[in-house]
């Protein structure tokens, strides 16, 4: 080993080490505690504890994952500690560890440098999508872990080759690839992607090719099976196959095109620090380049300005939303009347910005033969220090394109976009040194701006995170009170976290639109709690249909203004 390369891992130890302690400090910052769920992670909650208690998995009608090794994964930790909110979501943090881990180790396997490497883990890592979830339930950072080890796996598989390592990197790859589908099935499209691409690209390899194609085989054999019984389980959500949704999409184009560019729009925004090199170089570029590129810049540019100025509402974000929103993280969903973080000013500022960042890097279309030529050349023959770019971009395009499809049929939410973000930050950085002579140059002049990126939405993240976890204890404070008082849990509107775990206390299963086994499990025309009969609501203050009462409001100090912030508990007013 030279003396260059005990260097690089000497670097790339210590960048995995601060990489794995500020993500770690961020999610402690947060201060994650309060007994009650997260979004959609009390319904997956429920199916962990009734797999301790029956030894069954019994499916609730809120469930589009699969859930088998994420159910049994918390059901682990519930025998281990008990059965908790808390205890479920402290489970999540190996995962989102080791996500961060195998983020670094796998944009290093795609032939980027330390330091860009940790610009692209840490941009991750300290995300505003990334940071809520690590420390929920959700299936999204078990998801996001499984798929980049996967990847990680598959790309040193397609290094070693030849020998009894590439192959066990195969079998491992597979291996993580499928269990992690188990628990949400978008990991399955890792290996059933991957898989045959490395087995064509490294054809000249026989004994390899054959590994890599017994090995989708088993994958597809085992997606197969676990599809199948999934279908059949008593209140599993039903989907539409891809084809459906497929055709649903082609014919509605015009819906096809805005979900598309709603979705690469926050996908630049949540990978804008890795977007600054490429954008500084895109900018030098166009103002030294031809004149059609000129104008071509001037053009869009002008476009966004009179879109924006005949609908104001187009300066806004976000253009996907879930856990971004007004509001701070999950917005008023958890709360009625919770007060507005992302003012407009805010809003129009950040999204004229990712305007003005597309529209600059569309000036690299003005020689797009040559960028269609050089990424077909480069998927169909990548350089061995490359793989893992080449398995990355190939799992992207054929990801994002599924999120366009699945749009036609359901909501598609902004954390989805969690895999994409390190393929397309890998990309973006790459194409900037790319025929760059004077990357270094640039990349010293760029990268403090692009580490205020970092820094900016870092501090969202982590403040509005706690925002809603300082919500939730004052929520749990609330109900309390009230169940203190002798008033039952489905007398209590809490939000849908407190009443969908009511109706799952209550019942076993909520009241779902997708539930079509058994028949007539659906009652239509009533929300996801039907038994829940609220005469007291928790919201941000009283409305038209509400009146204080003798239990007051719950006060809590918020990390974002409003500082002193409150939960007040209502009678809702009889018709």
């Amino acid at each position: 080993m030279t003396t260059a390369d005990l260097a690089a891992k000497r670097a790339d130890a210590k960048n995995l080490f601060f990489c794995i302690v500020i993500v770690a400090t961020a999610m402690l910052l947060t201060w994650p505690f309060g007994e009650i769920g997260y979004a959609d992670d009390f319904a997956y909650a429920h199916v962990a504890l009734r797999l301790v208690q029956t030894g069954h998995f019994l499916y609730n009608g809120w469930e589009f994952a699969m859930l088998l090794s994420h159910s049994w994964w918390g059901a682990l930790f519930i025998r281990l500690f008990g059965f908790s909110f808390t205890c479920l979501r402290l489970s999540t943090i190996p995962f989102a560890l080791g996500a961060v881990g195998m983020c670094y180790q796998l944009v290093r396997t795609a032939g980027l440098k330390p330091s860009s490497a940790f610009l692209i883990t840490l941009t991750l890592g300290l995300s505003p999508l990334f940071v809520p979830l690590s420390v929920t339930y959700m299936t999204d950072i078990p998801c996001l872990f499984f798929v980049l080890a996967s990847l990680y796996s598959l790309s040193r598989a397609a290094e070693h080759g030849v020998g009894s390592r590439g192959h066990l990197w195969v079998a491992l790859g597979a291996a993580l690839g499928f269990i992690g589908g188990t628990g949400r099935q978008v990991v399955w499209l890792v290996p059933v992607v991957v898989l045959p691409y490395l087995a064509w690209v490294r054809r000249e390899n026989r004994r390899f090719r054959i590994s890599a194609e017994v090995a989708w085989v088993a994958v597809l054999a085992g997606v197969t099976y676990t599809s199948s019984w999934f279908r059949h389980q008593p209140y599993a959500d039903f989907q539409l196959s891809l084809l459906n949704q497929a055709i649903m999409a082609i014919k509605h184009p015009k819906a096809t095109v805005a979900i598309t560019a709603r979705l690469a729009l926050m996908l630049a925004l949540v990978t804008l620090p890795a977007i600054v090199p490429l954008l500084y170089r895109s900018i030098v570029d166009t103002w030294s380049g031809p004149r059609g590129r000129k104008m071509l810049v001037a053009t869009l540019l002008l476009i966004v300005l009179a879109a924006i100025a005949i609908h104001p509402s187009l300066a806004s974000l976000p253009w996907v939303s879930s856990t971004l929103n007004w509001q701070g993280i999950n917005g008023d969903a958890p709360l009625p009347g919770r007060p507005i973080v992302l003012i407009r000013p805010i809003r129009a500022l950040i999204a004229v910005a990712v305007y003005f960042t597309v529209c600059m890097l569309a000036g690299e279309l003005w020689n797009i033969r040559g960028l269609a030529q050089r990424a077909g050349n480069f998927l169909s023959n990548p350089p061995k220090t490359k793989l893992g770019l080449a398995a990355m971009s190939l799992f992207a395009g054929v990801y994002f394109g599924l999120l366009v499809i699945r749009a036609a049929e359901i909501d598609i939410f902004d954390r989805y976009l969690l895999p994409l973000i390190p393929c397309v930050a890998a990309v973006l950085l790459v194409w900037f040194e790319a025929d760059n002579q004077e990357a270094e140059r640039m990349k010293r002049r760029v990268m403090p701006a692009a580490w205020a990126v970092v820094a900016v939405l870092a501090s969202y993240a982590v403040l509005s995170t706690r925002d809603i976890w300082s919500l939730a204890r004052a929520r749990v404070t609330a109900t309390k009170r009230l169940e203190a008082a002798g008033v039952p849990r489905t007398a209590i509107d809490a939000g849908m976290e407190y009443n969908g775990w009511s109706q799952l206390l209550l019942t076993g299963h909520v009241n779902n639109r997708w539930v079509v086994n058994p028949p007539g499990a659906y009652q239509p025309g009533l929300g996801i709690a039907p038994d829940v009969k609220p005469v007291y609501r928790l919201e941000y203050r009283p409305t038209a249909d509400s009146a204080p009462t003798e239990f007051g409001t719950v006060p809590y100090f918020s990390p974002l203004p409003p500082f002193h912030k409150q939960v007040s508990i209502d009678r809702i007013a009889t018709p």
